[in-house]
């Protein structure tokens, strides 16, 4: 992220890249400078979900956000820089102090224990420095137990606090007219992804604290499972009184008393409630699905303007040019300005027949300036016709893909004090007006005079690999989820996108590519349009048989690419790809991981390929492909389901150039292999990266296993409850070796993996890969599932502020 200059470095600061191509050499080269005693984070900037962001009422230059892959994000000037806070776990929502400007409180999720992703405790923070630091002040940690590696435990909240509600914060709200009082919503808790076994026991919970969260008390039980909105009365003269709404019920609680008094909803359920007050009065408003036709249509738009004891209807203008018995759909996209609640904002996806008659999608945002009475769009787009109110300027996702791409905001925020300033979130931008929606303005990206793009640190997506041109230190290139390929030719300092020739179905996912070290300029990548593997969202009962992907060649650096397909199927998801570097130059082997069909090989190069599966068993889901130094082959297949099924990840070898695998034997027990390394100078020696296994309510066998006899015997050399991703081996140094883990830590260890020390600085939650840097020794690249890249010292920064004051050492 990049922060103002004045701001201290704590944990993700991210350097602020103004550079281009044309800057000296020494500027250039500023990212890669060894032994600098800094972690920055590295890439183009956006990508991802963007998320909540809510401006303070002080200064409209002051925003918070979120992305969708646990970082929150806060910007002290209008969203031109970011600075990353990793706290803990996945923001919710954020509220400004209405009184104190320099209060920010942020509220995080908590889930449920699951194999892919650990447990979560929900978490009210609060920084009274902007930011800078922050601190845990519900559920009072004071109370909570000794737990060890808490993420790998499926304990309930009231099991590790005494006294904690087993619930997760939806909603923060600050009384305006006593900043002591803070409320909480809190919602019944569930599984991060989705799951068939979703406990939906419990109703959601209006918790109060009256003296600055040093106490918490438990008000109501509210009908419903998720609060929208928390509304205090003292600002509408009627202290002790609060109203709240949940996804079906709007009620007044008694704050004295615990009663709940309905208010009547003028629909079953509602996607996203906001409101204000001026001297005009108060305004509520509503958003709900639209039900039926043109001209015969329930729900959308409402507007109170008595507190919610009645409610209009209010879709005056979202019609336009929508045909009859069709209606717009929301996201939830509603933004209303705090002192001057008759101006809003809100987004919809319009269907609109085209010339020739077809109905195609127009994503919207429209403002109201007379509380709703009409809507009027400030901001139109859709994938053929572009941005057709011609008012948005862009950065490279506007440049290589269409408005679609990004979709209509997922979330809107206004300046509580200027109708004017609005921000917007969808999925992968942020961008802003600051004068009303006549124009907007992306906030992800610095354009550089050169064509390439550097990062305003708003980085939210995933990432696999670096990979480094053995021809030119200064070009490397970034595999991403979501946004495909970035390449560097200045060390880092900016970027351009590498997708000239890439088919458009497969531009979604790059998850890997390797250079060719005798010829410059040739290089292969592999793509997809499944992201995310193999995670276990992206196991449905679909199978992977609907996506596409391929090989893809380059000849000068990846400046253009052209289809290496030949031989593979078209709905290929291809993860990993391996060149056999002793085979000839003008007919080089290849081998590529299609996921669920198992091994492809090319003996020409990637001109053609074909199907080398003998000897493996049911789990294709091939994801890494490694080679020793005698040319023995290992073919890593990750552990997945097909039809809600588990299947067990698997390690498979083959002695003859894939012509039969056999598989290799792993401890009993080891069910999830996620990455292989081998020891560059004894190939007998190996390190396996693992996810771990619920058994009895906790996590087992993951961690690291190693063995010293090519898979005769393993032992275990890092702790089996951790999700790591991946290790990374130091070529010039094996026996020194970096771990990337889901659970807000990267490690090293100078003994082969005998003892281990956490690389201090690096707090993002969900690791990826650890890749030390070829071209400068001492420094590492962490890549993430939802960060982009951290670039910092191998040895981390001892003694670094990591952003949370009282978070208990043993929780993380």
């Amino acid at each position: 992220m990049i922060v103002k200059k004045s701001l201290p470095l704590v944990l993700a600061v991210i350097f602020l890249m103004t550079g281009c191509l044309n800057r000296s050499d020494n500027s250039a080269k500023e990212i890669n400078m060894p032994g600098e005693n800094i972690w920055k984070v590295i890439g183009p900037g956006g990508g991802g979900g963007v998320l909540k962001p809510t401006v303070s009422p002080f200064d409209d230059n002051i925003v918070m956000t979120h992305c969708d892959m646990t970082a929150a994000y806060l910007s002290l000037d209008g969203g031109e820089n970011w600075k990353m806070n990793n706290l803990w776990t996945v923001p919710e929502d954020f509220e400004f102090d209405p009184v104190d400007q320099h209060i920010v409180y942020a509220a995080t999720r908590g889930y449920r224990h699951s194999e892919d992703r650990g447990s979560g405790l929900s978490l009210l923070y609060r920084s009274k420095n902007q930011g800078e630091s922050w601190r845990i002040i519900y559920p009072d940690i004071d109370k909570g137990k000794e737990i060890d590696r808490l993420q790998n435990t499926d304990y309930l909240p009231s099991e590790i606090i005494d006294g904690a509600l087993d619930g997760t914060i939806d909603k923060v709200a600050v009384d305006p007219a006593d900043n002591q009082r803070i409320y909480l919503g809190l919602a019944p808790l569930r599984f991060y992804i989705g799951a068939n076994d979703q406990n939906d026991d419990g109703s959601a919970m209006l918790v109060l604290s009256t003296n600055d969260g040093k106490d918490w008390n438990l008000i109501a039980r509210l009908p419903g499972k998720s609060v929208k909105a928390i509304f205090p009365c003292s600002v509408y003269s009627r202290p002790g009184e609060v109203i709240v709404f949940t996804e079906n019920a709007c009620v007044s609680v008694n704050e004295a008393t615990g009663e709940v008094t309905s208010l009547p909803l003028p629909v079953e359920s509602i996607i996203a409630a906001e409101g204000g007050h001026d001297q005009e009065g108060d305004l509520f408003y509503i958003q709900s699905r639209f039900e039926g036709g043109n001209g015969k249509v329930t729900g959308g738009m409402y507007v109170s303007r008595d507190l919610g004891v009645s409610w209009a209807q209010s879709n005056s203008g979202l019609f336009t040019d929508v045909p009859d018995n069709m209606a717009p759909s929301f996201r939830r996209g509603l933004a209303v300005c705090e002192t001057k609640p008759d101006v809003a904002y809100i987004s919809t996806i319009n269907p609109v027949k085209n010339s020739e008659g077809n109905i195609e999608m127009n994503y919207c945002v429209f403002r109201t300036d007379n509380g709703g009475e009409q809507w009027n769009p400030v901001l139109l787009s859709s994938t053929p016709g572009g941005y057709i109110t011609k008012n948005f300027e862009g950065s490279w996702m506007e440049e290589s893909f269409d408005p679609g791409w990004g979709g209509s905001p997922i979330d809107l925020g206004v300046a509580p004090g200027n109708p004017d300033v609005c921000f917007a979130g969808d999925n992968g931008r942020g961008y802003k007006t600051t004068n009303g929606g006549k124009t907007w303005k992306q906030v992800y990206s610095h354009n550089m005079p050169d064509g390439s793009y550097a990062s305003g640190g708003l980085d939210v997506t995933t990432c696999y690999g670096v990979h480094f041109n053995p021809f030119n230190k200064e070009h490397f290139f970034i595999c991403y989820t979501d946004m495909g390929l970035f390449h560097t030719f200045n060390g880092g300092e900016s970027w351009f996108h590498s997708l000239a020739g890439i088919p458009r179905p497969w531009q979604n996912t790059c998850y890997d590519l390797t250079f060719d070290p005798e010829v410059k300029g040739r290089v292969w990548s592999v793509w997809a349009n499944a992201h995310d593997l193999p995670r276990t969202k992206m196991f449905g009962d679909r199978g992977f048989e609907h996506y596409q992907g391929g090989v893809a060649l380059s000849e000068n650096d990846g400046l253009n690419w052209q289809k290496s397909n030949k031989g593979l199927p078209e709905n290929s998801v291809c993860t990993n790809i391996l060149l056999d570097a002793s085979t000839p130059i003008h007919s080089r082997t290849l081998y590529v991981s299609v996921f669920d069909k198992g091994i492809y090989k090319s003996v020409d190069g990637g001109n053609s390929w074909n199907e080398s599966n003998s000897g493996l068993g049911d789990n294709l889901f091939a994801w890494q492909v490694q080679q020793n130094s005698n040319g023995r082959l290992f073919l890593l297949c990750a552990r997945g389901k097909r039809k809600e099924e588990a299947v067990d990840g698997v390690i498979y070898y083959s002695d003859n150039q894939a012509e039969l695998w056999q598989q290799l034997e792993l401890p009993e027990g080891v069910n999830g292999p996620h990455d292989l390394q081998i020891d560059p100078e004894n190939s007998e020696i190996m390190y396996v990266s693992c996810w771990p296994r619920k058994d009895e309510g906790r996590d087992l066998f993951g961690g690291v296993i190693k063995t010293e006899d090519g898979g005769m015997s393993w032992r275990q050399v890092f702790d089996e409850r951790v999700r790591v991703n991946s290790a990374g081996i130091d070529k010039q140094r094996p026996e020194t070796i970096f771990i990337n883990t889901f659970q807000n830590a990267a490690y090293r260890s100078d003994d082969s993996g005998n003892s281990w020390n956490r690389l201090e600085g690096y707090r993002f939650k969900w690791g990826q890969k650890a890749i030390p840097d070829v071209n400068h020794p001492g420094m590492l690249f962490l890549t993430t599932y939802g960060g982009s890249v951290y670039y910092g010292p191998a040895e981390g920064v001892s003694g670094l502020f990591e952003g949370i004051e009282n978070m208990p050492e043993g929780w993380w």
